[in-house]
């Protein structure tokens, strides 16, 4: 069953990711980096509030929903916590745009609706990997994505301005939202319990901090850029970013099932059974994704001219560097969801806000005193996930005794090894593809 729900999973994703490709590709040639770097932002401002909108409750809507094995049990508590949390930082958002509505140019409405539903609608979502059910939430992830591209043609080709571009976000999350809110039928009625929300406040405890720090830091990128240089340069980063992490997005869609496997063995206290799990799971993430990263390291001045025009060039080294960046995480992927499905979380506290502060320093001395600006955040997230990829594998280390993968280096060295010859021969011989 696991191997058929993560087939469908891949297609289903891998699907979206074609439309968002495309969406992406679109979006570039008619908007540019200015506008996109410009609403970037503003999403950026947006997210550092709503950073405080989740609180790990979405972790620990997944954990009892596979627990219970029934999302009937626990999506009423769930969405009650959630909504009480979404309409306050949206109070927050609100009081924000009144301090300094110049910098949301007349689209706060926009992006606060979009902000609201999207998040209301992945917040109903994420029960079903609790449920281990992989079609209905990528199915409505991928039609939200055929409307958004939609959009894109029928907004953007008349209106090529920052509420445009914003104009096509909501459309996506209109959408997402009635199909979430359809899926959601089959879990009536809904029932609010007292003691399975002092239950998820509970297991949502170290995740107050660790949430909240992982959305600040990333958005907290954003701003500071555009802070330190220009709106093109923040267009420059976040299209460099997105192409980036449809890879990240791909590999994530088979841990959704990891998860929950995880958690039932950490309840049978069968720690060999995770050791092999862990290692199986790296295995096939490294035999499916190594080659899609060399693929694209290798050809990423072409993808980044195919895809996004000639105005992105300046994203080429931005690209190369999150490229890195994202095989960092794949690699340290597995054992971070460990951490989390065996309630070990609670010690990346420290290390996420330590990511937090030094993701601060390095923005001042890569973005602003060396001037690196996108190439220079997207350096910082090369630092900064293999620095929480480390700190995890000690705490693997140091609660279970194994260590990382070490068949591992089969895949890694010789895919090093071969895209260095390969990058040596392309620079020394180009070829015009």
């Amino acid at each position: 069953m696991i191997g058929k729900n993560v087939l469908i999973q891949l297609i289903l994703t891998a699907c979206s990711s074609v439309v968002g490709f495309i969406g992406l590709s679109i979006s570039a040639r008619l908007f540019g980096p200015f506008i996109l770097g410009h609403l970037a932002y503003i999403l950026g401002i947006t997210g550092l509030i709503f950073a405080f909108s989740d609180l790990g409750l979405s972790r620990a809507q997944v954990h009892f929903t596979a627990a219970f094995h029934s999302a009937q049990k626990t999506l009423g508590t769930f969405l009650s916590l959630k909504f009480i949390l979404l309409l306050a930082t949206a109070g927050i958002a609100f009081l924000v745009a009144l301090i300094n509505p110049a910098q949301f140019k007349g689209i706060f409405i926009i992006i606060l609706l979009y902000e609201l539903l999207s998040r209301l609608a992945e917040s109903i979502l994420v029960t079903f990997e609790g449920l281990q059910l992989s079609w209905p939430q990528n199915l409505a992830r991928f039609i939200a994505k055929l409307f958004r591209l939609l959009a894109i043609l029928l907004i953007g080709y008349k209106l090529t301005s920052v509420l445009g571009l914003s104009l096509v976000y909501l459309v996506e999350a209109t959408v997402l939202i009635l199909l979430s809110v359809w899926l959601m039928r089959r879990f009536l009625p809904f029932n609010f319990s007292r003691s399975l929300a002092k239950q998820y406040f509970k297991y949502s405890l170290p995740f107050f901090v660790i949430v909240p720090v992982t959305y600040l830091q990333a958005n907290l990128l954003t701003v500071l850029l555009k802070h330190f240089h220009s709106a093109n340069e923040v267009g420059f980063y976040s299209a460099a970013f997105n192409l980036s992490t449809y890879l990240k997005v791909l590999f994530g869609t088979v841990m959704v099932f990891f998860f929950p496997k995880l958690s039932s063995l950490f309840q049978k206290n069968d720690l060999i059974g995770i050791k092999n799990y862990l290692n199986l799971t790296l295995k096939y993430l490294l035999m499916i994704f190594t080659p899609l990263l060399m693929f694209s390291f290798l050809l990423r001045q072409e993808i980044i001219l195919l895809v996004l025009g000639q105005d992105f060039l300046p994203a080429v080294p931005v690209f190369s560097w999150m490229l890195l960046a994202v095989f960092v995480l794949l690699l340290i992927n597995p054992y971070e969801y460990a951490l989390y499905a065996t309630k070990k979380h609670a010690s990346l506290v420290k290390v996420n806000l330590i990511s937090l502060a030094l993701s601060l320093l390095l923005s001042v001395y890569l973005m602003s005193y060396w001037h690196l600006g996108a190439i220079g955040a997207a350096i910082i997230n090369l630092i900064i996930w293999s620095f929480s990829g480390l700190y995890s594998l000690f705490l693997i280390k140091k609660n279970f005794g194994f260590s990382f993968y070490s068949s591992a280096l089969h895949f890694i060295l010789p895919a090093a090894i071969l895209v260095f010859i390969s990058s040596l021969i392309i620079y020394y011989y180009p070829v015009n593809l």
